[in-house]
């Protein structure tokens, strides 16, 4: 029993005997009259709290709780029976199967209950208490998977809040939708739908109904969102894996967008995103017409005009204004979109390659890609590209990021007819002519570290070091 409800219990266990020896309170009997008067109220019978069938209270304790209320300020209070000191406690659990529990439920967090119960008592201690018992001692101590997680994660008290200006922070979420899509296969297909809401102004940046949840659609979104409004600063998600996409996380560290993720099984820190869902489903999939097969581009179409015309233009009931009017009317700390291409070289992962010798090509998921000739010589090169577009990759300097130049898969078609450019010399541009050096006499051309061991030595041994062998057809001339 929680504290509140056993204080309520005895406020009016404390009205009930007060309402029996009201009678002697309101008027004090004479010397004498006391034990007559105290005879005649425990002949009768009295509705009591906690009681189906009236009860009779003795002369002894009508006498007591006369006592203690005759000179009191409040005699209702007076007669409020003592709460015990332990009260709130399991007092059949002991010390041990406490920290046994708190334990087990800290290195187990998703064990049920009962799991953790059947491992209690598998332990063989003979005074394990009942499954209610530890039930009701998890609820109070909140160890239950809910309480317990939301606990462990965060020991911070949650408060509502807003940011100061437009574009500061976005947030940012999937919903799986109530309506199945029919593809172009014929097959029915429960869609998915990603949206981006500004936090001031609680305008949809962008909302678009998907057929799956990747970092391939989370990038798509997310450009077109930024190409409608800008930049933002701050970019609130949760912990999904596509979210925490390679392509995604390199793309807005590239953009200079802050990344801020909510914590495990608190989707209550991404409130006005997850508040968005209930007029989407309440209001938009209510009005389409179930009378006729919907496909996704049909979806999207209803959501693009509901989202603009109405929830945008209609009054926030938190804002008491429109979205759109806030949206234009808040001071903005909004940057320019960049442009497309620039968008795709962000959202790409960033991999470092070794350029092989032979001919001049990088594998990139089983796709090959050819490196300029300029670059060449280059053994260890820095790539970046998206693993869903492999038409085409980027050259990166090592150092500074940028962009040296974009590669493209290697064209086997093109290069079988044979036609092969020549390559320039490293030594001497191939737009000059190199003269042969014309020979002078025998030392003139040589290195000059052999031309100085020649002068050393001819100071040191004037003859020559060694025999010239000599023929035996010259011997016999």
């Amino acid at each position: 029993m929680s504290k509140s409800s056993c204080n309520e219990r005895a406020y009016r266990v404390g009205l009930c005997r007060y309402r029996i020896v009201a009678e002697l309170i309101e008027r004090p009997p004479n010397a004498g009259e006391l034990a007559t008067l105290l005879r005649q109220i425990a002949a009768r019978s009295h509705v009591f709290v906690g009681h189906d069938e009236p009860i009779r209270v003795s002369e002894r304790t009508l006498e007591r709780w006369y006592a203690k209320a005759k000179n009191a300020p409040r005699p209702g209070e007076a007669l409020q029976p003592k709460l015990r000191s332990d009260r709130g406690e399991q007092r059949t659990m002991v010390k041990l199967h406490k920290d046994w529990i708190g334990t087990f439920r800290l290195a187990h967090p998703s064990w049920s209950v009962q799991l953790l119960f059947d491992n209690l008592v598998a332990t063989g201690d003979e005074d394990v208490p009942s499954y209610s018992t530890v039930l009701r001692y998890m609820r109070a101590a909140g160890l239950l998977v809910g309480g317990f997680t939301s606990r462990r994660v965060s020991r911070r008290e949650v408060r509502s809040f807003e940011v100061s200006y437009v574009g500061e922070l976005w947030h940012m979420d999937f919903h799986k939708g109530s309506r199945a899509v029919l593809t172009e296969k014929g097959v029915y297909v429960t869609p998915l739908c990603v949206a981006f809401i500004d936090d001031k102004s609680r305008l949809v940046c962008h909302a678009q109904w998907y057929l799956n949840e990747t970092t391939e659609v989370l990038v798509h979104a997310f450009s077109q969102a930024v190409m409608k409004r800008g930049l933002p600063r701050t970019f609130y998600t949760d912990c999904g894996s596509a979210m925490r996409g390679e392509e995604f996380t390199t793309g807005l560290e590239t953009l200079c967008v802050r990344q801020e993720r909510t914590l495990p099984y608190s989707p209550h820190q991404n409130g006005k995103q997850e508040a968005f869902w209930q007029p989407l489903e309440g209001r938009l999939m209510k009005m389409i017409p179930k009378g006729t097969p919907l496909t996704l581009e049909l979806l999207n179409r209803y959501t693009q005009a509901w989202v603009e015309q109405d929830y945008n233009a209609k009054e926030h009931r938190e804002t008491k204004q429109p979205p759109v009017e806030r949206f234009f009317g808040s001071p903005s700390v909004h940057r320019p979109s960049p442009g497309t291409d620039a968008l795709r070289s962000a959202f790409a992962r960033r991999v470092p390659r070794t350029q092989r010798q032979t001919d001049g090509t990088v594998t990139l998921d089983g796709v090959r890609f050819e490196i300029p000739q300029c670059y060449r010589h280059v053994d260890s090169l820095k790539i970046s590209y998206a693993r869903w577009d492999l038409s085409w990759a980027e050259l990166l300097c090592p150092e500074t990021n940028g962009i040296l130049a974009r590669i493209r898969p290697v064209p086997l078609e093109k290069n079988a007819q044979g036609i092969r450019r020549v390559i320039p010399d490293v030594a001497a541009p191939a737009d000059t002519e190199v003269e042969p050096e014309e020979v002078t006499d025998e030392g003139s051309n040589l290195p000059p570290l052999l031309a100085r061991c020649l002068d050393e030595y001819a100071k040191l041994f004037p003859h020559a070091g060694y025999l010239p062998m000599t023929p035996k057809s010259e011997e016999l001339k």
